[in-house]
């Protein structure tokens, strides 16, 4: 996993604050790491507190498998940024490689063996500026003895606090020196070729800069430039860099250029930039040819940079290629009605990127989609054709619908998904202001069915003469319910449709309010989604609305088996610990026994289509039902949980 970070996360505390913290999108996708080399990622850590560790870099996905007294652990890999945030290592252990994460300060790294003095600096025989200096050391490189504990950490973020690093001489023996954290580290001298996109340039290094002043620096942009130096400190590095105006200082770390000797194959045209970077100039456009590669960027997903980019040379001149800003090879035909419903929808001259086809913008039309192509992040561009010509865009899944070839009559269902609340135990009770909203007995949790009613909008009427209880929603759904009995009555918009049967008894409520249901149960009749903490430390209540468009079913089919299908929009991911309720969609006989019907019959096939962004997919709802000869009289039941969203009656005639 070894993915060099090339954001600015080296660069300091006082810009670290930008790079991932708990909880970043990378820490749950990918972690960006270094491998263990003593200089940017210790090689051994000693832990001072005990640590959980992992199988891998996410505590949103697992639990820990165990955790480790204080002691020294031996580091494969590492996150960058361990000296000032909280941190993810890959430890060797005896079952296998694991991981673990650190806190600041809850950890002590090894010395370096060498530090590099970058101006004169007094030296002291005890660790005490109030001493007079023993001597002043001139720039060079030291040998390290020894240092105050914790010497790379700052509980205040400030990369200028000072710390006491003792050191070796050869006429003093060992003294001490003291350093802002921002000049403990060692100057690596080596040559490597980098490109810069936007950077600051000094001609002071800025480990040396002062608080409260400011060196001079001008700004360099798009430049490619000779890397010479790395001053590495815990906190990060700062390069040094040989431009036409002499050595200058950047805390940016630049695009590594290596050299290539690879060919890329083109059957679309190629856009060549002058430099490595959409500003760097206008592209020229090359006809489709092998091109011939002399260096190259590579790409960093993991920091979703633009992709890998190619000096290349074609038939036309050279120039740098970046497969993201030209035609995408693999793009696929298709036929397809896209509806732009929003107020606006950008138009881009190439999928996947920022470039803006003439700053075009469609307002709500109806356009034809004659290719689309998925991107590596997975949301579906499509092609359409416009008044500016051919152009780029993503439906947007509030708004959008789009009517594939063979699929202009499906119906359309657009999902959202609401939330109901997060509810932390205490004591055993999940509190809701000074409301009981439920709680927890022999490790399964309940919910007052009476709150319940409230949060997902049900009229609540009991007890009646056989002591049941009714929930009536709205929309026409209803259930009824009895403490002690593991069923309930399903009802839409008035008569009897069918039995639900529960998972548990309802439990009698203590305050003479309709019964308590269990998780399970409340899911079902409520048509509620759960997320719950493994611990039951907190639920979060949600539930997944829809709105369905026009139902066409056929009046007559050939042959005996009625397909329905539609085009489902809904949440494509559920969280990590959720129990999710989604769209399910019956076709039943309608002078058939309810009780009887849905166990017989399957729900609906969902598949997913595609991914329309990081949360929404569109899905292929399809139904089948074997009929008889002649007239079938049907019911097309939509149901979330055993909650009833919707019911209509057709006919079919089965020729």
């Amino acid at each position: 996993m070894w993915k060099k970070p090339t954001l600015a996360v080296l660069l300091g505390i006082s810009l670290t604050l930008l790079a991932a913290a708990p909880g970043s999108a990378l820490e749950y996708a990918d972690t960006p790491t270094l491998p263990a080399d003593g200089d940017h990622i210790p090689k051994t850590v000693t832990l001072l507190k005990e640590t959980p560790y992992y199988a891998i870099p996410n505590v949103l996905l697992n639990q820990p498998e165990g955790a480790f007294s204080p002691q020294t652990v031996e580091i494969v890999e590492a996150e960058a940024h361990w000296a000032a945030f909280p941190n993810w290592w890959k430890i060797r252990t005896v079952f296998g490689d694991r991981w673990i994460k650190t806190e600041p300060g809850t950890f002590e790294v090894p010395l370096p063996s060498k530090l590099t003095l970058l101006q004169e600096t007094p030296i002291y025989a005890k660790a005490d500026e109030r001493l007079k200096p023993s001597a002043v050391l001139s720039p060079q490189e030291v040998t390290v003895a020894g240092a105050e504990k914790r010497w790379f950490y700052s509980a205040l973020n400030d990369e200028n606090e000072q710390k006491w690093i003792q050191i070796e001489t050869s006429w003093l023996g060992r003294q001490w020196i003291r350093l802002p954290m921002k000049q403990i580290g060692s100057l690596k001298r080596h040559s490597q070729i980098k490109f810069y996109g936007l950077t600051q340039l000094s001609t002071l290094p800025p480990m040396l800069e002062t608080p409260g002043t400011s060196v001079p620096a001008y700004e360099g942009r798009n430049r490619i430039l000779t890397e010479t130096g790395e001053f590495i400190t815990p906190l990060g590095s700062f390069y040094e860099v040989e431009t036409t105006e002499g050595r200058r200082w950047t805390r940016t770390p630049g695009q590594v250029i290596t050299a290539s000797q690879e060919t890329l194959t083109r059957s679309k045209p190629a856009a060549l930039y002058p430099l490595p970077s959409l500003d760097s100039g206008e592209p020229v456009l090359v006809d489709p040819q092998i091109l011939k590669v002399s260096e190259k960027i590579e790409g960093d997903p993991v920091n979703d940079y633009d992709g890998g980019w190619y000096h290349v040379k074609a038939a036309e001149g050279e120039g740098w290629f970046n497969a993201r800003f030209s035609e995408p090879e693999d793009a696929k035909p298709v036929t397809a009605e896209v509806d732009l419903r929003a107020d606006m929808t950008p138009l881009y001259l190439y999928p996947d990127s920022s470039l803006l086809l003439h700053n075009g913008i469609l307002s709500p039309q109806k356009v034809q989609a004659t290719a689309y192509w998925d991107a590596p992040k997975g949301e579906r561009w499509f092609r359409i054709q416009t008044f500016l010509g051919d152009a780029w865009m993503v439906l947007n899944p509030l708004h959008d619908r789009i009517r594939p070839a063979g699929r202009e009559q499906d119906q359309q269902i657009y999902g959202e998904k609401r939330y109901q609340g997060y509810y932390y135990m205490n004591n055993g009770v999940l509190p809701y202001g000074e409301e009981k909203a439920g709680y927890e007995r022999q490790n399964e949790l309940y919910f007052r069915s009476s709150f319940l009613a409230k949060m997902y909008h049900f009229y609540v009427s009991g007890p009646d003469a056989d002591n049941g209880w009714t929930f009536t929603h709205e929309s026409g759904y209803a259930f009824r319910l009895k403490a002690g009995e593991k069923k309930a009555e399903l009802f839409w918009k008035g008569r009897n449709a069918g039995t639900a049967l529960l998972s548990a008894v309802p439990a009698v409520s203590v305050d003479k309010e309709a019964p308590d249901l269990r998780l399970d149960s409340m899911r079902a009749l409520f048509g509620a989604s759960t997320e719950t903490a493994p611990d039951h430390s907190w639920v979060s209540l949600s539930s997944s609305e829809y709105t369905l468009g026009d139902f066409k079913p056929p009046v007559r089919i050939e042959g005996n088996v009625l397909r329905l299908s539609a085009l489902l929009y809904d949440v494509e991911r559920p969280e990590t610990n959720e129990t999710p309720n989604r769209l399910k969609l019956y076709v039943i006989d309608r002078d058939a026994d309810r009780s009887m019907a849905f166990t017989a019959q399957n729900p609906a096939a969902q598949d997913k289509l595609f991914s329309m962004n990081m949360n929404m997919a569109l899905y292929d709802l399809t139904a089948q039902k074997t009929l008889k000869p002649g007239l079938n009289r049907l019911t097309a039941v939509f149901k979330v949980g055993e909650r009833i969203i919707h019911e209509q009656d057709f006919d079919v005639t089965a020729q």
